[in-house]
């Protein structure tokens, strides 16, 4: 009976890993599936079948290394919310996706918005809005990553190097709404607080050029 509940797990932890969109995620759970499979090939003395997931999870070690050892290019792209076609199409694609993690988001006509693509190796994987709120308070209107790119990098450079490009590192405090769990564990990670219903975070002020 133990050796079948871990061939079942073996298997629910490579069919779970085959459904993750982002590659980092796949690699990780079909590496878990894979060595379980491999002890369990191990444990009934199936041999072909310890000798085929052990391969698997080589190659997935193999992968993640090499992905960690990446160097990734990060850029930021002002756009204009309002005049953008790109911007326009990309909401249109992301529409549901966006409503899941966002679901009171919606772009309000003659509103000003400062908005910008985060470029990740050239590619636009993050739409990030903000719009001003009373004092020094920026409203985080939208931080949508696309699918394949859900992971910290971005994050940390949005909100670490992005701003100072953007010019909101003078102490401003972002504010983004409570929205779907996985969005505020991400917020969490980056330093977020929540404060009733919303998540705040203070920018880090440039440190100012010596002048004596």
């Amino acid at each position: 009976m133990f050796l079948e509940i871990i061939g079942y797990a073996a298997s629910v932890v490579t069919a779970f890993s085959l459904m993750m969109k982002n590659i980092r995620k796949l690699r990780w759970w079909n590496f878990a599936g894979a060595a379980v499979f491999s002890l369990y090939g191990a444990l009934i003395g199936a041999w072909p079948v310890f000798a085929m997931n052990a391969f698997v999870a080589i190659v997935d070690v193999y992968y993640l290394v090499r992905m960690n050892r990446q160097q990734e290019y990060f850029d930021l792209v002002e756009v204009d919310v309002h005049g953008s076609d790109f911007v326009k199409r990309f909401l249109e694609f992301y529409h549901d996706d966006i409503l899941r993690f966002f679901p009171e988001f919606q772009l309000e006509n003659g509103k000003a918005y400062r908005a910008c693509f985060c470029l990740r190796n050239v590619r636009p994987t993050n739409l990030i809005i903000f719009s001003a709120l009373p004092g020094n308070e920026v409203l985080v209107d939208l931080d949508y990553a696309i699918p394949e790119y859900r992971d910290m990098k971005t994050g940390r450079f949005v909100y670490d190097e992005g701003i100072k490009r953007l010019g909101l590192d003078q102490g401003q405090v972002f504010v983004s709404r409570n929205a779907e769990e996985a969005h505020n564990s991400y917020l969490r990670a980056l330093g977020f607080i929540k404060q009733g219903d919303v998540y705040i975070k203070k920018a880090k002020s440039r440190t100012p050029a010596f002048t004596g």
